[in-house]
């Protein structure tokens, strides 16, 4: 699924709209929006435009993206508020598959389980597919949190569960612990210039029917064509920094795009797709979502595909071998306590 596609001058046909995520989740369109930035204190939006929201989601429905991806720490559980908001003001939340996650400093059974009950309450629905957000503190018995997972699907609060940011070593642990169900998905940072996860994870997940999500698909906006961070969630970013002063990985885009007559945004998400992964882009324009619709259809041929792989092959090293994210990695040596205490006071991220 995520092996290098040959270089060849001729087009490639027309691609399926949706995927099933994983081997046994629910179908999805190949691009998802996902709404951290929604409320996020990091991305400037304390203060959310709703008739923005709802335009965007009606787009959404209208060019056939069904996946939405929230969390209950985006922006202290306010993006979760809107999206229920939004989603019964269209009467419309059949028509969407909707993944959010309980935070990783939730590490026991019981605090997963309250965790999900929170969401539900915040959404006013049980959301599809829930998330462990990111690995326990280092110190956690990783199986109450795979036990905390597996109830939250059996007590009816989920269809599936899932986990994120979870690298080689924690999905190995986690599937051992794994008793009545097995984790559909694994969400991860993943993009044309953050690609460590292809050389262990991304195989391990194949082979294992686990689905992958990407996060920050267009590097926080650089890929996008973005040059100056704008806002918090931009500054201090080093994989942001790197794309945007990328002047090969962003010839290579705009190259691509002059092909297709479409946006670099576009061309990146696009390819995350054809790789395998299922990329959710942040928003908070509705413009922002059409360029979703057009990346989920787009046919990169094998020229493309070359190309993008060859100028951005660098970052399957620089960043590290193995799936490490900053500052995920680290966070799991700070007691949990701690972590909650800092996400509540500064209301959500």
């Amino acid at each position: 699924m995520f092996e290098s596609c040959p270089a060849n001058t001729g087009p490639v046909m027309a691609v399926e709209m949706y995927v099933t995520l994983g081997s046994r989740g629910p179908r999805v369109s190949r691009v998802g929006l996902g709404f951290w930035q929604l409320g996020s204190r990091l991305w400037g939006a304390r203060q959310p435009d709703r008739e923005a929201l709802l335009a965007g989601l009606t787009s959404a429905l209208e060019g056939g993206i069904n996946l939405l991806d929230t969390a209950e720490v985006y922006g202290g559980g306010l993006s979760e508020r809107l999206l229920g908001e939004s989603l019964r003001k269209l009467d419309a939340k059949s028509e969407f598959v909707v993944v959010s996650k309980v935070a990783g400093y939730r590490a026991s059974s019981d605090d997963i389980l309250e965790g999900a009950k929170g969401i539900v309450g915040r959404l006013g629905f049980a959301p599809d597919v829930i998330l462990h957000h990111w690995p326990p503190p280092i110190y956690s018995n990783l199986c109450n949190v795979v036990r905390g997972l597996e109830k939250v699907v059996v007590d009816g609060m989920a269809s599936y569960y899932g986990l994120s940011n979870y690298g080689e070593d924690q999905i190995t642990r986690a599937l051992e612990c794994a008793r009545r169900l097995e984790p559909i998905v694994d969400q991860v940072q993943y993009s044309l210039a953050y690609r460590p996860a292809e050389n262990k994870l991304i195989p391990m997940l194949a082979e294992r029917g686990i689905g992958v999500m990407a996060w920050s698909p267009l590097a926080k906006g650089a890929l996008a064509g973005v040059k100056r961070p704008q806002t918090k969630a931009q500054r201090g970013d080093r994989v942001f920094k790197a794309a945007s002063n990328d002047r090969e990985l962003q010839k290579a885009l705009e190259e691509v795009a002059s092909r297709h007559g479409v946006t670099k945004a576009i061309v990146a998400l696009a390819w995350v797709a054809a790789k395998g992964a299922v990329p959710i882009v942040g928003w908070r324009r509705p413009v922002r979502v059409a360029d979703a619709v057009r990346a989920a259809s787009l046919a990169l041929t094998g020229e493309d595909l070359a190309l993008l792989d060859a100028a951005s092959s660098k970052y399957l090293k620089v960043w590290g071998d193995s799936y490490k994210p900053e500052p995920i990695s680290r966070v799991i040596y700070v007691p949990g306590i701690l972590q909650r205490i800092f996400i509540t006071l500064q209301g959500g991220i």
